[in-house]
């Protein structure tokens, strides 16, 4: 544990008197240093420092004031108070010889020790308040330097600036970013240099919007992520910055500090970075272009050979009953997937041209569900797929186009049906609740992986498993369209590939009188 007592020296060629100044001083926590002679009283003021010196002036060799005066010659011992205690030398000129010494008192023998005690004790108490007020000196000292180290290393600007906007600090990071020495802009406005006046006149910053001047006129920490300063040269750099303003004990606003970088690097990274992107994402659209044009190629291929083979064979003899009705439903079959092929095509058209329309007018949906489901059970029995149907059939009502409707729906139970294995259960449900139709498709399918999903609507895209299966890839991009013009919502779930997927379509309804005013202002719908 430290010592923190306070040095006291007394000084008496008489040994009796030390022990009795020791005496009345005892008990009040001092560190008394005892010397019998002058010079040994130097010697202890050259190892320590002491709050007060207690000097008898009567003594051999060096008396008191010949002792007070070397003393008082030593810088390190210039100021610290000196007590002259004598019981011979009682005369004014004595006292006065003491006093101009640099005597803060004079005291006589016999001494009360209360009156000691109480002297001595407003010294100590000084002497520890000029040592606390030291070792705060020495820390604010640490704290200066530490910090000027710190801003001299800074990578990043940093300028100061009095309560008018003159510069009054330059770091050497800001040096070397503008191109400027504290010398030539120290008392200047920092907006003159930063954003100067060019030599044709013209102001290089608009000052409505003027960042630097709006930071100066802030009462509080200002930030800005985009400006543009000027070098020495007349050359610029991006930089970002931020102003805190610097205030005094009463509040006001004495001035503040800038700080900024120059984010030329990391813009051009960052650009980089973008151009990657884009470059990537055009690879990945060229490639879809691609791969959109091979299936199509495909797909209407197929059709198209199997209509030509029947063809074919139809003209080469008379071909029985049987022969020639599995021929013309082989040709219905092929022309009616060519027709739906052509159709996806045309409405992707429509939808970039913004002529995609609707005729809109108040249905059941309900209805719509049916169809689309009577549509694909046929499908669904000769792939073995159990199709499952849960309607409500409450009298909710809503806006919109029938024909487009039923497109989505087919859409969804045709793609749920297609990625089925034999055996496997398709379920579509429709609920109403809170003015909301809720229409729901499951099946226990091939399923979407996590990567695919959030593009699972987007135009061309398919997965590689999928591509197996046939067609474009447009038909949910289609059917989110439909659904968005009617209003509504359209979403896919999927736990992973292998665990089956479920689209969830959600349309506003109206009531019957809302829904037949609503047809009736809007019966056809661009988009």
């Amino acid at each position: 544990m430290a010592d923190d007592r306070v040095n006291v020296l007394m000084v008496d060629d008489q040994p009796n008197n030390l022990l009795a100044l020791d005496a009345m001083l005892e008990g009040a926590g001092l560190n008394l240093v005892r010397a019998d002679s002058g010079l040994k009283a130097l010697k202890s003021l050259l190892d320590q420092d002491f709050a007060v010196i207690l000097l008898d002036v009567q003594m051999p060799e060096l008396d008191g004031f010949e002792t007070a005066t070397l003393i008082r010659e030593r810088e390190k011992s210039r100021h610290t108070p000196i007590i002259f205690v004598t019981a011979l030398s009682r005369s004014d000129t004595n006292v006065f010889k003491g006093y101009s010494l640099g005597a803060v008192d004079y005291l006589f023998k016999p001494i009360v020790p209360e009156i000691l005690r109480s002297k001595v004790s407003v010294f100590v108490d000084l002497f520890r308040k000029t040592e606390e007020i030291k070792h705060q000196s020495n820390e604010l000292l640490k704290l200066s330097r530490q910090n000027q180290l710190i801003l001299e290393a800074a990578a990043e600007g940093v300028l100061g600036v009095d309560s008018e906007g003159k510069t009054t600090f330059l770091n050497p990071a800001a040096g070397r970013m503008t191109g400027r020495a504290l010398e030539e802009i120290s008392g200047h406005p920092i907006h003159d240099f930063l954003h100067p006046v060019g030599e044709d006149g013209k102001t290089t910053c608009d000052p409505e919007s003027c960042g630097i001047l709006t930071a100066l006129a802030a009462d509080a920490i200002f930030e800005f992520e985009s400006d543009c300063f000027i070098r020495a040269d007349g050359s610029s750099f991006p930089s970002e910055f931020s102003f805190s303003p610097i205030r005094d004990d009463a509040g006001h606003k004495t001035g503040g500090v800038f700080t900024f970088r120059d984010v030329t690097e990391r813009r051009a990274a960052a650009a980089a970075v973008e151009n990657e992107r884009l470059y990537r994402e055009a690879q990945a659209a060229n490639q879809a272009k691609d791969d959109f044009l091979a299936t199509l190629s495909h797909e209407l291929r197929t059709p198209m050979t199997s209509i030509l083979g029947w063809v074919q064979l139809l003209r080469m003899g008379t071909p029985d009953p049987e022969e020639l009705t599995s021929a013309l439903e082989t040709i219905e079959t092929s022309a009616r997937v060519q027709a739906r092929l052509i159709d996806d095509m045309l409405d992707v058209s429509r939808i970039i041209l913004g002529k995609f329309r609707l005729d809109m007018k108040p249905l059941q949906l309900a209805t719509i569900v049916d169809s689309a489901t009577e549509t694909v059970r046929p499908n669904a029995e000769s792939r073995g797929i159990h199709l499952i149907t849960s309607i409500d059939r409450s009298p909710a009502t809503i806006v919109g186009d029938p024909n487009r409707l039923q497109q989505v729906i087919w859409n969804l139970l045709s793609n749920a049906i297609k990625f089925s294995e034999t055996g496997a259960t398709v379920e579509i449900a429709l609920e109403f609740n809170d003015s909301r139709a809720r229409l729901s498709v499951s099946d226990e399918g091939q399923g979407i992986s996590p990567a695919l999903l959030p593009y699972v609507f987007e135009k061309l895209r398919q997965a590689e498993g999928i591509k197996s299966h046939g067609g474009l890839g447009l038909g949910l991009a289609i059917a989110r369209h439909i659904v968005d013009l009617h209003g509504g919502e359209i979403r896919a779930e999927s736990d992973g590939e292998g665990k089956g997927a479920r689209f969830i379509v959600t349309l506003p309804t109206e009531s019957h009188e809302t829904a037949a005013l609503t047809a009736s202002e809007q019966s056809t719908v661009s988009g």
